[in-house]
């Protein structure tokens, strides 16, 4: 029973990242009977708040599972799960941009090294952004969130009391969004976010201590994220003068944090209603995604090169076509990278480790 549930957090990995490929991929235009389907696609950034949460969960349930909470070997666990594909995606941008330009391409030295730090976010989103993704790949904005959550994590469930976890992550995220109104940077921006990878979390430890999944259970929690979400509208209410600079206002600063909080919440709710219906449905909508979850990592990082600015196939000259092979090639290349490749540098990597250290 708890594995299947377990699957069901699969499936909805899976989900999200084909999700986040459709969004990049398709036209916000796509008229079906006269109705725009094309609205359908336009919530990748929820998509990828969804990724946030299962993040925190999955982080929680490997942690009380795991018999060495070292620094060592969580900081090893954590590198190797990140970056091994990470590089093969860095690899695969500068081999395309250089194959794009006819000889070897500038590396980008500088926003590299950025990225390498996990210092990384979409400047032209953001204000007061420290390095830009990486050869214009924007989802890899999150990925610096995500590392930064793991080492904030680990700092706090060794050096905090258990019962006096959550009161410390209220205070932080609190604190962290107030100082976003005055001075938003990258900082303040993910202890902020951290507020929504912990609702993982606090899933998590509910689902280990074989709790029920309720709103009660949540209820203390949700008062913290309903207060960080009247600070996200205050900010955007000062700050609304700043959508005139972006030029994706819905998906930029001020208004981009207040929506992703928003989702999170509502994704909150939504999870511990459909729990309480005993999932009705879920395996039927979302079930077959599962299969997609095993290289989904590599699919969410990889398909801005190989869909969405693809175009070595245009000779083809019917889009349908085109971005089908596109999306085939894409789930062949994430299969073989972090299902096949990845998977066989982590087993000799780990024991070597284990070997030598």
């Amino acid at each position: 029973m708890k594995y299947k549930k377990l699957q069901k957090l699969e499936a909805i990995r899976g989900f999200s990242a084909l999700y986040v490929v459709l969004f990049h991929m398709l036209p916000q235009k796509i008229f079906l009977f006269g109705i725009n389907i094309g609205f359908f696609f336009r919530f990748g950034s929820e998509a990828v708040i969804m990724f946030l949460i299962l993040s925190g969960f999955v982080i929680k349930y490997s942690w009380e599972k795991s018999a060495d909470t070292s620094f060592r070997n969580y900081f090893f666990k954590r590198f190797i799960r990140i970056y091994i594909p990470l590089i093969f995606i860095f690899i695969l941008a500068y081999a395309l941009k250089s194959y794009a330009e006819g000889g070897f391409a500038d590396p980008e030295w500088k926003t590299l090294l950025g990225n390498l730090f996990m210092l990384q976010d979409v400047i032209s989103l953001k204000p007061n952004v420290i390095s830009p993704t990486y050869m214009r790949n924007g989802v890899l904005w999150s990925l610096s969130y995500e590392w930064w959550f793991y080492m904030l994590f680990f700092v706090l469930v060794k050096y905090i009391e258990t019962k006096k976890l959550n009161t410390w992550v209220n205070i932080l995220t609190i604190i962290a969004t107030i100082s976003y109104l005055f001075y938003p940077f990258i900082l303040n921006r993910i202890v902020m976010y951290f507020a929504i990878w912990w609702i993982g979390v606090r899933f998590a430890d509910i689902y280990l201590k074989g709790e029920a999944d309720t709103f009660k259970s949540m209820q203390k929690y949700s008062y913290v994220l309903l207060f960080i979400i009247a600070l996200l509208g205050l900010n955007f209410y000062i700050n609304f003068n700043d959508t005139k600079i972006y030029a994706y206002p819905l998906v930029a600063y001020p208004f981009v944090a207040l929506r992703h909080f928003v989702f999170a919440f509502l994704a909150m709710l939504a999870g511990i209603t459909w729990n309480k219906l005993n999932w009705i449905g879920f395996d039927k909508i979302f079930g077959v995604f599962k299969h997609l979850a095993p290289f989904s990592y590599v699919m969410y990082i990889s398909h801005h090169y190989l869909v969405v600015e693809a175009s070595y196939l245009q000779f083809i000259n019917n889009k349908i076509i085109e971005y089908t092979f596109y999306v085939l090639l894409m789930l062949l290349f994430s299969y073989l990278v972090e299902v096949v490749i990845y998977s066989k540098i982590k087993k000799w990597i780990t024991s070597y480790y284990a070997t030598n250290f």
